[in-house]
């Protein structure tokens, strides 16, 4: 069945609603795509804020990198408006500050460095991704995952919801290298890898993967769906231990090769610290050839409430 609420094209398509080229400010609206929980994903927010930066800018000049900060939850149920400063235009590159705005109140605030690359210019890093793990397809998918994780306490909310949305709701095909955080208990671990590839084909989907802008979308879209696993994996948790809770708090993204949309990723991550229940993951994302596509740093809070 098609999806009627598309993810990532969704939070792409935006309709400005104030400035014009030559003014300093530019003001879009958007929306986010439902999630089982009230707060809007932090990757829609990405996303838009990406689509804003890139629409304001000159042809030719893409995202290089992004850090942005979420400052309060968004409504995944309400519109929401992307206010864009062209900070500086240069002869390769462009800065734009966006600020989210829901009913007037800042919930995020992004910065954008944007480039034009170099005719005949190619990225170096190999991180030789494949050396000596599994192939994707020999791996579990999340519901197959899902189905074995065997029975939950009492004490665990009703997984239904949630189970659907890692099963498929996510439009990402995610799996789990080292063991999964479906359940409620994992073997303590300060690292995770995850092979994730993109599964949507609706046409909006298809069309804008097949822009440069769009596979850099992608990538903020994946970015902020298993970053934080390596600080809940350290404690022993999965995502169904009661009490479980987090949310982000900044995340920085560097773009630095293409890559094919249809392929899988390699998304390797590491918990760097943990100071009480903040902690700071990063991550690699690589292609199955190992050339990195993508570098994620993310703070965020991890803590099981009592």
């Amino acid at each position: 069945m098609t999806d009627p609420v598309p993810k990532l094209s969704t939070p792409w398509a935006l309709t400005q609603v104030a400035g014009s080229a030559g003014e300093r400010f530019d003001v879009w609206d958007g929306r986010t795509v439902a999630t089982p929980w009230p707060a809007a994903y932090g990757g829609d927010l990405s996303v838009g804020a990406l689509a804003a930066a890139v629409r304001s800018a000159a042809e030719g000049q893409l995202p290089h990198s992004m850090q942005i900060a979420f400052l309060r939850p968004g409504d995944r149920d309400r519109p929401l408006s992307y206010v864009v400063e062209r900070v500086r235009d240069g002869f390769r590159y462009a800065n734009r500050s966006v600020r989210l705005l829901q009913d007037g109140t800042e919930i995020a605030a992004a910065a954008v460095l944007l480039r034009a690359p170099r005719p005949g210019e190619a990225p170096t890093a190999d991180l030789s991704a494949r050396d000596g793990l599994p192939d994707p397809d020999s791996l579990p998918t999340a519901a197959e995952a899902i189905a074995t994780r065997g029975p939950l306490s009492p004490d665990v909310d009703d997984p239904a919801q949630l189970d659907a949305y890692w099963s498929g709701g996510r439009a990402l095909d995610t799996r789990h290298i080292d063991p999964p955080l479906y359940g409620e208990t994992v073997p303590p671990r300060a690292t995770n890898r995850v092979w994730v590839r993109f599964t949507g084909d609706a046409p909006a989907q298809l069309a804008l993967l097949a822009t440069p802008e769009g596979r850099i979308a992608l990538v903020a879209y994946i970015a902020d769906d298993t970053i934080l696993e390596p600080a809940a994996a350290a404690l022993g948790h999965g995502w169904l231990a009661p009490g479980m809770f987090s949310t982000t708090v900044q995340q920085s993204l560097w773009f630095h090769a293409d890559f094919d949309p249809a392929d899988w990723l390699l998304f390797s991550q590491r918990l760097v610290s943990a100071t009480g229940d903040h902690v700071v993951c990063q991550g690699d994302l690589v292609t199955r050839d190992g050339a990195l596509v993508a570098t994620v740093v993310q703070e965020g809070i991890v803590r099981v409430r009592r």
